[in-house]
């Protein structure tokens, strides 16, 4: 899946968030963890095949309503090692969330999107570069403070003298303070 099949999605999720961005609720600092998987989408720097091991990230935000939040964070993007050689990738965030709350139920559909700047080692190399972040996912909220999340996100920045696709599938939770 290319980028540009990510866009409008992410695109209308952020203009839903905005419209509630005058609300008088706000939520206000959260932060949270997640682990997941990586997925190389292209060959970076001669090296080619899927991530493999554990990925995760860390993040910190401010809600401002029930639909807009901004979010930094930092992501391990795990490692491919194999035949071809290492890829070993980290990254820094910052990122618009829309939320989509699902009617009366606990259940949110989120939308991020922002700039990202990617560290890519690799056994033929070190390079790394600004580019685009987006992502889809969901969030159930156990209590008032506590959720559960689950998102796909897509790192698209310039590497190596391309912009290779990087997916992160992660599951993790988010904690109000």
């Amino acid at each position: 899946m290319k980028v540009r099949t990510f866009k409008p999605i992410a695109a209308a999720l952020l203009v839903a968030g905005s419209l509630g961005a005058t609300a008088a609720h706000a939520d206000g600092l959260y932060g949270g963890a997640a682990l997941g998987a990586p997925r190389y989408q292209d060959d970076i720097n001669g090296i080619s095949g899927t991530g493999n091991g554990a990925s995760g990230k860390v993040f910190a935000g401010y809600q401002f309503n029930p639909y807009f939040a901004l979010e930094a964070g930092y992501a391990d993007l795990g490692h491919v090692d194999n035949s071809t050689g290492r890829i070993d990738g980290r990254a820094e965030y910052l990122d618009a969330v829309g939320m989509l709350p699902l009617g009366s139920s606990k259940f949110s559909l989120l939308g991020s999107v922002g700039a990202a700047h990617v560290n890519l080692d690799t056994s033929a190399g070190d390079d790394g570069g600004n580019g685009l972040k987006l992502g889809l996912g969901a969030q159930y909220a156990l209590t008032d403070n506590v959720a559960f999340r689950a998102e796909a996100e897509r790192y698209h920045a310039d590497a190596f003298g391309t912009k290779p696709d990087i997916d992160q599938y992660t599951v993790g939770v988010r904690v109000g303070f």
